[in-house]
């Protein structure tokens, strides 16, 4: 049985999600969740990061009683990072909980999919923020990982806010999204501030970039199929001369596919010059994976 895991901060966007699943808003569970049963298929998951120290508590607190309002069991982690955390460290803290709330729920090989409420103007944050920080292609098509769900993406801010409203629900702010201190906050008013076209413009960006996305996803997928084979071992083996051959961009690409995207682009760098210059039975390893040379292959297993 497939299982849900809906991310609930307790803002308006969560909450709305939450009450949509719920609900089943017009139709809502049957249009992007498989027609899920409620609460039974679902899990909600709460992540407190201890930067707001009592306000955060008080907002897993919050999650908690909502969750007891519609009947849904709730999962609460809880960290201890500080006012100075980076967005990218509170992120990853946060999906590294989710991550571990998943593989605790999974049954029988079943998949869990991460259900988040983010929302177009979310989406628009995001790639201007990545813009703004010299992005690759896949920084102006981003929110594309495997077994995350956002029913909401379509849908713009004031829209939810508007739900929200209409049907009653309760929600939490958080003061830390109006402080210019984060980089995303200053490039959100700066968003506001521009017309419905500019904004259509980079709503059309992103499309054209998603479906640039999705062929390159389709090609390299192609081209693992074809060159990469498994051993009595159940490693993945590939040719050396194969990667070698190809543009320095395209085989990083390729090996990022094979790594599952454990690895930074630092280290699919390392990565590559390893196969192109590394002796026979030398070996690189990093917290989830080893890599093995001989003369002519190269073997990708997870370190166990």
């Amino acid at each position: 049985m497939t299982k849900y895991l809906l991310a609930v901060s307790g803002g308006v966007d969560s909450m709305v999600l939450l009450d949509m699943v719920a609900t089943n808003y017009h139709g809502f569970r049957e249009k992007y969740l498989s027609g899920a049963q409620f609460p039974a298929d679902f899990v909600v998951a709460h992540y407190d990061h201890g930067i707001r120290g009592k306000v955060s508590a008080e907002d897993a607190e919050f999650v908690r009683q909502q969750c007891r309002n519609y009947g849904v069991t709730v999962q609460c982690g809880c960290g201890k990072l500080t006012a100075a955390t980076g967005e990218a460290v509170a992120r990853q803290c946060r999906y590294d909980f989710f991550r571990r709330v998943a593989e605790a729920i999974a049954r029988d090989d079943e998949p869990v999919y991460l259900v988040t409420a983010h929302h177009r103007d979310d989406l628009l944050e995001t790639i201007a923020l990545n813009i703004v920080r010299g992005t690759g292609w896949r920084g102006l098509a981003p929110m594309n990982q495997p077994r995350v769900l956002r029913p909401l993406l379509d849908i713009a801010k004031a829209e939810l806010v508007s739900y929200a409203i209409e049907h009653g629900l309760t929600w939490r702010e958080d003061q830390t999204n109006d402080s210019p201190r984060y980089l995303r906050n200053r490039l959100r008013a700066l968003l506001a501030s521009r017309s419905p076209a500019d904004k259509a413009k980079l709503t059309r960006l992103y499309e054209r970039q998603k479906h640039l996305r999705r062929q390159i996803e389709q090609e390299l997928e192609h081209y693992c199929a074809r060159h990469s084979t498994r051993d009595k071992q159940g490693r993945l083996v590939l040719r050396r001369y194969d990667l070698i051959m190809l543009p320095a961009d395209v085989a990083i690409e390729i090996l990022r596919r094979l790594t599952k995207g454990w690895l930074t682009r630092p280290q699919l760098g390392q990565l590559l010059l390893f196969i192109k210059v590394g002796k026979p039975s030398k070996q690189l390893s990093w917290k989830r994976l080893n890599v093995r040379l001989d003369v002519r292959r190269v073997y990708f297993y997870p370190e166990m």
